[in-house]
């Protein structure tokens, strides 16, 4: 996998060497817990679609690279900074694509640099490579009812319109962190789709 685009004239120790490993759980995997899946949804909503079918077709870039660069923002904001891997899967593509997530709640990770690094990642990822990541980015319908990942975000077409769900092991997360992300995401999604500029 290929690291982010950064501009040259950046130089900030975050993005000078190799990013921390991010943890976005309040607990740790105990072999005694079970896994307890829930959800948090959101409504469709014509705002997000419009905003990122115009994006996409703006800056020529695919739905999932604009949702993983506000996933990787939510998580900057919510969790801190640092890089994750999530398993990607699209309608086009569903064989998991694992990639290197970086998060930042800001500066020197702008819209534009969040967006290039979410492009970055998916063009490097070629395939599954049989470790499976426990955050999945899903986009398109499931033939599972429900989630299998400690964390997925599930991004989906209802009559035309994105339908948003957090699928999350309340054994590692509480329900409050996951409706924090929940909150920050379409606020990170509109800040990519309105200031990033296309990747390179």
């Amino acid at each position: 996998m290929v690291a982010p685009y950064l501009p040259d004239e950046v130089k900030h120790t975050f993005v000078n060497s190799a990013p921390i490993a991010l943890d976005v759980f309040d607990r740790a995997v105990s072999p005694s817990s079970a896994v307890r899946l829930e959800k948090w949804a959101t409504a469709p909503s014509s705002e997000l679609t419009e905003e990122i079918d115009g994006a996409a077709e703006w800056l020529g870039v695919q739905p999932e690279e604009i949702l993983l660069a506000a996933l990787g923002r939510t998580f900057g904001r919510t969790r801190g900074d640092g890089a994750v891997t999530v398993d990607v899967r699209t309608e086009q593509q569903w064989q998991a694509r694992p990639v290197s997530l970086l998060c930042a709640a800001s500066w020197p990770m702008g819209p534009s640099e969040m967006l290039q690094g979410a492009h970055n990642a998916l063009a490097a990822a070629s395939g599954h490579t049989g470790v499976s990541a426990e955050i999945a980015l899903t986009l398109g319908p499931t033939a599972d009812a429900e989630g299998t990942k400690a964390l997925e975000l599930r991004v989906q077409r209802i009559d035309g319109l994105l339908r948003v769900e957090w699928w999350y092991d309340a054994a590692r997360l509480d329900g409050y962190s996951v409706e924090e992300m929940a909150e920050q995401f379409p606020l990170a999604l509109i800040e990519i789709t309105s200031d990033a500029g296309a990747p390179l």
